[in-house]
């Protein structure tokens, strides 16, 4: 039996398709042989985005914990690293990210705080943290053309059957 969860929409002619979820290349349709994205490994570069943000937020909740002592901003840190790895066990663990909500809202969670601490925040005291801007302006995009493609490759639900042969 096929999971729908595993089964991914070709772009090009619609036909669902068990993809080869340990392959690293691109899922090929059976149907026409149109390349479609492998949102596994996708999702699982996002992931290792996180795994990125994880390691620099730890360090500087060190470095700020032992200059200044427990502060919000140090908590808010704190937290938002507790986050990333809840996200990223999630998509990790996850057999198709493409198609599972907690994972994907987690992903657009923790982006989106990181986005407001990080360039909100310092905006709203004056200030205009550059790396923050250009790392942010190449990742939103990224983030948006793959929450397109996971739209635009996940099937459908199947139409409930009627019970009893009854439409209600």
């Amino acid at each position: 039996m096929t999971n729908i969860n595993s089964t991914i929409k070709c772009k090009k002619c619609g036909n669902t398709f068990q993809p080869d979820i340990k392959t690293k290349d691109v899922w090929v349709c059976p149907n026409c042989q149109t390349k479609n994205p492998n949102l596994k490994r996708h999702y699982r570069s996002v992931a290792d985005l996180c795994i990125i943000g994880l390691i620099v937020t730890i360090i500087i909740v060190a470095i700020a914990f032992s200059n200044v002592g427990l502060t919000l901003g140090v908590i808010l840190s704190g937290a938002h690293a507790i986050l990333l790895l809840v996200t990223i066990i999630f998509v990790y663990k996850s057999k198709a990210p493409w198609s599972d909500n907690v994972a994907k809202t987690l992903i657009w969670t923790v982006f989106g705080l990181a986005l407001l601490f990080n360039v909100a925040g310092p905006l709203l005291a004056g200030r205009l943290n550059i790396p923050a801007i250009i790392v942010y302006a190449l990742v939103f995009p990224y983030l948006f053309w793959l929450n397109g493609q996971a739209n635009k490759c996940t099937p459908s639900k199947p139409p409930e059957v009627p019970v009893n042969g009854k439409s209600y």
